[in-house]
């Protein structure tokens, strides 16, 4: 390289990428002494070196603030517990029905506030803490700084953990998993420290007077930070602009497709009844209709990688629920998510797309619908596909028992108890006494694989409102005379557990015996059902046996009449 331009890039590098001060001064010195006869080795040698003593002046400057933020984050979560009954609705459900994009920025909010409050509090216990130490040289926060340090800690705050959620590779890879409660209470829980440390740190920096290397960067100084309103107005409305943008590009990516490639789908929405709208994907192809039906939480965008795969031999749609996604989100009442309420709603989009008689895939909690679908208006489907979606909401047996089944069966009739709302008593406290011993034995079997589990049990998240109206909105169905295909995960794959070896086997063997009682129980009471069993595979058992399940479809399908 020409020495002038070496010369070039280190100067540069030296007034920009240097944390110490007076780096003009210092650029000016060394370029003396170059013009004196330095050689352009001994000229970088003394930038790089330069760099280096500035990075660890700034460090040790800024090593309390440092670890401040890494402490801090280990408390976030007993913030999510203390805060469980409280933090985590503050926008209401009538805001997140509103219509795109405004619908994904309260969402996004709910899911966001929790950690970034915990941030902000972070920063005035630092802030409270130092205060002497600040007031003793004469430095003042002032409003400019605090401003700079909440907003650029919100910035920081979004794209980190956007990060962590990529880099953890997270089954769905969606923005939407910020604002998804479970995300914390998972595993990934003491991940999150990172984003969250991040982000106060930056909050401190820029609150903090002092950071002069990074003052200057953004062109405010101890100088001028006390510069008349309309430099002031300026800078908030540059600021502002700024994390609402972010904001906004969060809330596309929630509204979005997850990441991959894409999926060539085109999209409506098919109105269900009165302000009631669903999304609907439509992946193309030609013949018979599959209806492929999400998870809980989920969208229809879950299968952009694996419905395309059926498109050569079958017209391809999906389906994303009331309450989730694109489609329209009514407040919980009346029985508006009950079993038979969200599969009415997928016989509505049949009718109104006038498609004839599909095969319906369901994953996880889809398995209700198409069992409420399957068991009342079997004539107007072909045959059922259940991928890892045949538990108690979708076959009830009472031998396995199903726990939220079983408790709103006793719940019921201790109302009737109640009340006295009996005909026969003799035979009401028969079943009664038969209501409260199953699901006694659902509880010392829950009892028994949560005494299998290694440590303390982490405090369980509050339920959102429309989760909790479709878990407790669930239905017996026990007779489905209908093909069916039945995928169950037996056992479920671990490998991500980080128990020792002992609680790990024994974790095995309650998931093993649990889910075989549940798949055999299927088999056993639904002839018409030809149940696959796939050990190790994940709950998202179409992407981590993606090959296995296409088989089992394909098999499946080419048998249908």
């Amino acid at each position: 390289m020409n020495p002038t331009r070496i010369i070039w890039v280190a100067t540069w590098m030296l007034e920009h990428l240097n944390f110490g001060r007076d780096n003009e001064a210092l650029s000016g010195d060394l370029l003396e002494e170059f013009r004196g006869g330095r050689s352009t080795g001994w000229f970088c040698r003394q930038v790089l070196m330069a760099i280096w003593v500035g990075l660890g002046a700034w460090a040790r400057e800024f090593a309390l603030a440092l670890v401040f933020s890494a402490g801090w984050s280990t408390l976030y979560p007993l913030w999510r517990f203390l805060g469980r009954n409280w933090l985590f609705r503050v926008v209401p459900d009538r805001w997140i029905g509103l219509g795109w994009p405004y619908s994904t920025v309260m969402d996004l909010s709910d899911g966001i506030l929790p950690a970034i409050t915990f941030v902000w509090l972070g920063l005035l216990v630092y802030l409270t803490l130092r205060s002497q130490v600040m007031r003793s040289k004469g430095l003042v926060v002032s409003p400019v700084r605090l401003f700079l340090g909440l907003s650029s800690s919100l910035s920081v705050l979004l794209v980190a953990t956007i990060g962590l959620l990529l880099q953890l590779k997270h089954p769905v890879i969606d923005v939407k998993y910020v604002t998804d409660e479970t995300f914390y209470s998972m595993f990934h829980l003491f991940a999150i420290r990172v984003p969250l440390a991040l982000s106060l740190l930056v909050a401190v920096l820029w609150a903090v007077p002092g950071t002069t290397g990074l003052a200057r960067r953004q062109r405010i100084s101890q100088s001028n930070v006390g510069l008349d309103n309309r430099f002031n107005f300026g800078l908030y409305r540059r600021q502002l602009r700024r994390v609402a943008i972010l904001v906004m590009l969060s809330a596309g990516a929630l509204h979005g497709q997850p990441t991959g490639s894409p999926s060539h789908s085109t999209e409506q929405f098919v109105a269900v009844e009165k302000d009631v709208k669903l999304q609907v994907l439509d992946w193309g192809g030609t013949g018979r209709a599959l209806v492929f039906l999400s998870g809980l939480g989920d969208d229809a965008h879950v299968f952009d990688k694996f419905a395309p795969q059926f498109t050569s031999n079958y017209h391809v749609y999906g389906i994303t629920r009331r309450g989730f996604g694109a489609s329209s989100k009514p407040v919980p009442a009346n029985g508006n998510y009950s079993a038979d309420r969200l599969g009415d709603d997928v016989l509505a989009v049949i009718e109104a797309l006038k498609i004839d008689r599909p095969v319906l895939v369901g994953h996880s909690i889809a398995g209700e619908e198409l069992s409420s679908i399957g068991s009342r208006h079997p004539e107007k489907i072909s045959g059922l596909i259940y991928l890892e979606a045949g538990m108690g909401y979708a076959y009830y047996d009472p031998d396995a028992g199903w726990i939220v089944l079983d408790m709103l069966d006793l719940r019921r009739r201790l109302d009737q108890f109640q009340d006295g709302a009996m005909q026969d008593e003799k035979q009401f406290l028969n079943e009664l006494l038969a209501s409260t011993v199953r699901f006694e034995k659902d509880m010392q079997q829950m009892t028994k694989e949560t005494a299998s589990t290694a440590g303390p049990a982490a405090p369980l998240p509050s339920r959102p409102p429309i989760i909790a109206a479709i878990q407790f909105g669930e239905q017996r169905y026990t007779q489905i005379n209908i093909p069916i295909l039945a995928i169950f995960a037996i056992p479920h794959n671990f490998d991500g557990f980080k128990g020792d070896t002992d609680a790990k086997a024994a974790l095995i063997a309650a998931d093993f015996a649990r889910n075989s009682a549940q798949a055999n129980a299927f088999e056993r009471g639904l002839p018409s059902a030809h149940v696959v069993r796939l050990p190790n595979a994940s709950h998202y058992v179409f992407k981590s046996n993606a090959v296995d399940v296409k088989r089992e479809m394909n098999d499946f399908l080419s048998k249908l009449p």
